[in-house]
């Protein structure tokens, strides 16, 4: 395999005029040879001035900047749309919210290409997301999925290169996204958790490696924190649906009925109290960790995230994919 084979970057966007421009300049100027990648822009039908902003580097950076429209305007759409009109052997799904480090794309097939000779099942290569905070509860939010109790992926709080079951922004091989079928449009939400929970069952691997660097502008309100935590247990009870299980996923349904059983067996109270002691002691750890003294509050808000995923999961699980269109 060649030292730079050709990548095409697919970034969805839907209303980003605030942020789409900073995406764009950091991926026109990657240290990477110009005529090696494409940048394809899928707009989701903005009615700001995202279209606008993309037009004009396409016209500034022609052969590089390609701006498409997704009349269907979810995410999932762009990415299928992204990989049948691609280019390039491999592909990066890549957030407008986002922006990478000027190494990200080198990077990034550098850690493919090495791991790929250690692991021919590799079939993509992630990297560490580092938060920029638009307000306190973002940053708050962000501790607990910071937090190993949080359930979310190793790539949110793990600093060593390792194989992991999910990444962020990766690098994937377009043969193997194409061999597995792409992604799956029922996922309007957690679309590429299922795509990389399917590479998994296929046998495939994926890779996570911190050097790969990229900022993500995290924004948060108590409304979208709610909707978020409802989805992402949605995501799993959905994915148990479609074949897929982990027996971390029973944890909600473990999790509603302890709390269903309480009142009628006083004995369970103790077991209560460790995991109250477990929140405070994790949001001592985390407020230490991250110097920020609002991890203080973490347990009633870990506490509300754990009732929420699991309120979600039994929706997913019944209601399929209503449960958060």
């Amino acid at each position: 395999m060649e030292e730079h084979p050709f990548v095409s970057v697919i970034i969805p966007a839907y209303n980003e005029e605030k942020y789409i421009a900073k995406c764009l300049e950091g991926w026109v100027d990657q240290d990477y040879p110009k005529d090696r990648y494409e940048i394809l822009v899928y707009d989701g039908m903005s009615t700001d001035r995202t279209a606008e902003i993309v037009r004009e580097f396409e016209r500034n950076h022609p052969n590089l900047v390609f701006y498409r429209k997704n009349p269907k305007r979810r995410q999932v759409y762009a990415f299928n749309m992204g990989i049948r009109e691609s280019r390039g052997e491999f592909f990066i799904i890549f957030g407008a919210h986002a922006y990478p480090e000027r190494d990200f794309l080198r990077k990034s097939v550098e850690t493919f290409l090495k791991i790929k000779k250690m692991e021919p099942k590799l079939a993509g290569a992630g990297g560490k997301i580092i938060k920029l905070f638009q307000n306190r509860l973002a940053k708050f939010v962000a501790l607990i999925y910071s937090s190993p109790l949080s359930g979310a992926s190793t790539f949110w709080y793990e600093e060593k290169p390792h194989f992991a079951k999910t990444v962020a922004f990766a690098l994937y091989d377009k043969k193997v996204a194409e061999e597995i079928g792409g992604f799956d449009e029922d996922m309007l939400i957690g679309d590429d958790f299922e795509f990389n929970l399917r590479l998994n069952k296929k046998g495939y691997k994926l890779f996570f490696n911190p050097e790969i660097k990229s900022h993500y502008y995290a924004r948060s309100s108590w409304k979208g924190f709610i909707k978020q935590s409802f989805n992402y247990g949605a995501v799993k009870g959905v994915s148990i649906r479609k074949g897929y299980f982990s027996p971390l996923w029973l944890f909600p349904l473990g999790f509603l009925g302890f709390e269903a059983l309480l009142p009628l067996v006083p004995k369970l109270l103790w077991l209560f109290a460790l995991y109250w002691l477990a929140l405070f002691g994790e949001s001592l750890r985390l407020a230490y960790k991250t110097k920020n003294p609002d991890g203080i509050f973490l347990p009633p808000v870990m506490f509300l995230f754990h009732n929420l995923i699991s309120l979600g999961f039994i929706a997913g699980l019944l209601l399929h994919k209503r449960a958060f269109r």
